[in-house]
Formats: C-alpha cells, structure tokens, sequence
C-alpha cells in the first residue's frame, strides 16, 4: 500500500475513534457504525508486523487476549456452544484496545477524551430536562430520566465520565478559568448521578473518588493527599445529608439487602441478586477451576434453580444472565477466567503508564468498574463495554511519538 494512501487511512481511523467516543453516551447506532469503521480501517491500514511487534509488549492487550482466550476454549466443554459463540461476538470491542494502542496518535489523545464529555454532557443536558418534565423520550421519563440507554448503563458512563472531571480538576491547570469549567463539569454530572437511579454507577463514582483523588493528589504530598481524601468524604457525607432521593435510593437497598439475608425476601432489586447469588454459588462449587462455560452458564443456572432452590424459581428463573461480572464469569469459566479478569484489572490500574494523566485514567477506570461490575456483568452490554475498552485504550496508549503521525508505530506501547 502506498504511504500516503496509509497516512490518510490512518487519519480517517483517528477521526472516527473521536466521533465513537462522542457517540457512547448519545445515540448506540452511531457507537456500532463507528466502531466497525475503526476495525475495519485498522485492519485495512495495514502494518501488521509493526503491530504485532508492539501488542507482544503491551501489557493490557496480553491480559485481554487471556481472557477471551479462555473464554473461547471454555466453548470446549459448553452445553451451548453455539450460543456461547454469540455470546463471545460481544467481546469484539475489546479490540478497541490494541487498536488504540498501534493506531491512534498522541495528538488525538485528549480529543477523544474531550469528544466523550462533550457527549456526555449533552446526552445529561436531555436528562435533566427529562426528569424536570419538559418532555418524554423513549423509554426516557422524570422517574428513570436516561436517555440514551438502560440506567444501569448510563450510570455507569456518567460515573466514568464525573471521574475524569474530577482528575483534570485535580491535576491542576495555570488558568483558574479552566479549573472552573473542571468544577463546573465535575458538579453538573454529579447532579445527574443524582437524579438518574443507577446504584452501580453511583457506587462506582463514590468509591472511585476515594481512591484516585488521593492518587493524584499524593503525588504533590501526603498532606495534600490526606486533604484531599477527607474533603471527598465531607462532601459525598453532605450530598448523602442533603439529597433526599439519593439517601431514598440508598437506605432502600440497604434495606432490601438486609430483608434478602435475614428474613429470605427476595423480591425486590437486590433481593433478586442475592438470589441469584445463591444459585451460581453452587455452580462454582461443582466447577470451580474451569466453569460451565461460556453459552452454558444460564441453563446449568435453571437446572440448579429447579433441582436445589424451587422456592426461588419465580425470582430468578427468567435471568438472561447474572447480575455480577464476577459471578458471571466465574461460572462461565471458573476461578481460572477470574482471575484473567482481575489481571485486566490490575495491569490497568498499575500500568505502565506514558504519562501522569495516562495513571489517572487507568486508575479511576479500573477502580470505577470493579465497583461497578458487583451490580452488573458490564463486559456483556455494548455500551460500558465500548466505554471501558475506549478509556482503557486512552490509558495505555504510546507516549507522544510512539504512533507516529504518519501512521507508523514507532515505539512499543506498553513499556513508554
């Protein structure tokens, strides 16, 4: 192929990863054509030698070629192998990571990171008019105002996105004008938090705040750390003090937790949970190590639900599937696929890392979604998933000069 031909294929690819990461939190259509295009232009760009030179180095890319690696031999000892098949199509979006890492420059960095919260922003602008009772949309209404998605989902995107907020507020800047736009952003997504009733999200932002604001402030000092962790703390401690329907929310599902453990309630939100709990807690202990396997997990799930725990039936009985990441892939594919999991995890939060602000990414995500994953299995829905493998691949991209920009991968992407 001609270098210019590549050079041109290659900016076109950079271009479409930022309207993919406006479209995340705006419209789904838009998020599936453009990330088929960015697959499509990075296999078509070529330079496949270069690449696979960098991805044998790159860390986050070895982890997740771990986990869906076994998830594709799991399909060996599946009861279901051809729905396992359609299940594993889903985790083609993991590939967004490796092309991330070969394929987008270091200039288009913080433009898809902007382009995410410019959507984000807009998508919670129609949320806030749809819980004021302006207008309905879709599936959209004042007591479920999410917009674009399920509210579990969005939740999950305003919690991602109120955390970057919160990174560049703390990472500082020489404009106090900027530093006020950081704020202004940080409290009007923390408000739709608040207004939308995902728990998974909220938890996730809560729990993530904890842990990357001392992160990036530690990097100044202890002291500034310790300032920074305690004033996190007053503040979500006034917002919990404050905002009744948030306080609702959670005294409600502590309330059903509570109900579910000592009284064997299991019809409400997290009673259905912890229901389900019940039963994959059985199918780990027939096979922990490798799982039913992928495609096979939900009709062991109602075997056991019928053979064990009749009484729960009418609770769980119509799951399409689990209601935990973890619990869903450790029956899948046992405490071996857990463990891939976890690796993903880890290799995100420690790195390495070209930059500072690269650490707080992968940071806040990796501490964002393994809160998260406790309410939802978000690797199975298209959305969190493209949201998570589109911040992971910011996180663990090339320094400046790595990709080139004409095009070429220069550098090894993992070890900046």
């Amino acid at each position: 192929m001609h270098e210019d031909t590549r050079q041109r294929l290659n900016g076109l690819l950079n271009q479409l990863v930022v309207v993919l990461a406006f479209s995340i939190p705006v419209y789904r259509k838009w998020t599936s054509i453009a990330a088929a295009l960015v697959m499509i232009l990075w296999l078509a760009e070529g330079r496949f030698t270069d690449k696979l030179a960098a991805l044998r180095r790159h860390r986050l890319s070895l982890a997740i070629l771990a986990f869906v690696g076994f998830a594709v031999l799991s399909l060996a000892w599946s009861a279901d192998p051809a729905a396992g098949l359609r299940d594993l199509t889903k985790y083609r979006y993991l590939l967004l990571v490796p092309i991330l890492a070969t394929s987008l420059r270091a200039d288009f960095h913080r433009r898809v990171e902007n382009a995410l919260l410019v959507g984000t922003a807009l998508s919670l602008a129609v949320s806030y008019a749809v819980f004021a009772g302006l207008f309905r949309l879709r599936d959209a209404y004042p007591g479920n105002p999410a917009p674009s998605m399920s509210h579990l989902d969005y939740s999950m995107v305003l919690a991602v996105g109120g955390l970057i907020a919160l990174a560049r507020l703390l990472e500082g800047g020489r404009r106090p004008g900027q530093q006020l736009a950081w704020a202004a952003l940080l409290a009007f997504v923390v408000g739709g938090l608040l207004i939308n009733i995902g728990r998974s999200g909220q938890v996730a932002f809560v729990g993530a705040a904890l842990v990357v604001t001392p992160v990036i402030l530690g990097e100044r000092s202890r002291r500034a750390a310790a300032a920074g962790l305690m004033a996190v703390v007053v503040l979500l401690a006034g917002v919990y003090l404050v905002v009744e329907p948030f306080r609702a929310r959670v005294l409600d599902g502590v309330r059903e937790l509570d109900a579910a453990a000592t009284q064997g309630r299991y019809n409400s939100n997290q009673g259905k949970r912890v229901a389900g709990a019940i039963v994959a807690l059985d199918m780990v202990r027939e096979r922990p190590l490798l799982g039913a396997g992928v495609g096979g997990t939900m009709e062991r799930f109602r075997e056991l639900l019928a053979e064990r725990h009749p009484e729960l039936q009418a609770i769980a009985s119509w799951f399409p599937h689990l209601h935990n990441q973890y619990l869903q892939t450790v029956c899948e594919t046992g405490l071996i696929g857990l463990a891939t999991l976890l690796v993903i995890l880890a290799v995100l939060a420690l790195g390495p890392h070209a930059t500072p602000h690269a650490r707080h990414l992968g940071v806040l995500l990796a501490a964002a979604y393994l809160l998260g994953f406790l309410g939802d299995p978000f690797l199975r829905k298209q959305l969190p998933l493209v949201l998570f493998t589109t911040i992971a691949g910011l996180a663990s991209a090339p320094a400046a000069g790595a990709v080139e920009k004409t095009g070429s991968s220069a550098a090894d992407p993992g070890n900046p």
